[in-house]
């Protein structure tokens, strides 16, 4: 797994725009969500059990990007593009085992 890295924009001190970069790990997300996946997956079909893990999958972000910029206001990222990412990485090491 690695670690994949994203542009964050946020509003600085004298309200001028900031990009910075977080990087997130691959390996860190599966397990954020894994345990939960594996019981969706003994609910529901896979389509549906894929539908009810993205909330969890957009918490882990939230929280990173919280931790990371915690103080500053009007964070602005692609949550959407950071989860498919992610999980394109995860993907692509499933299959490479």
């Amino acid at each position: 797994m690695s670690q994949l890295h994203f542009p964050v924009t946020y509003e600085g001190s004298h309200g001028e725009k900031v990009e910075k970069e977080i990087t997130l790990d691959s390996e860190k997300y599966k397990k954020y969500y894994q345990d939960e996946y594996f019981q969706l997956m003994q609910e529901y079909p896979p389509d549906q059990a894929e539908t009810h893990i993205l909330p969890v999958k957009k918490n882990y972000i939230q929280k990173e990007v919280s931790q990371a910029f915690g103080n500053e206001k009007e964070v602005a990222y692609d949550i959407a593009e950071m989860i498919n990412a992610l999980d394109r990485e995860v993907k692509g090491v499933q299959n490479e085992t």
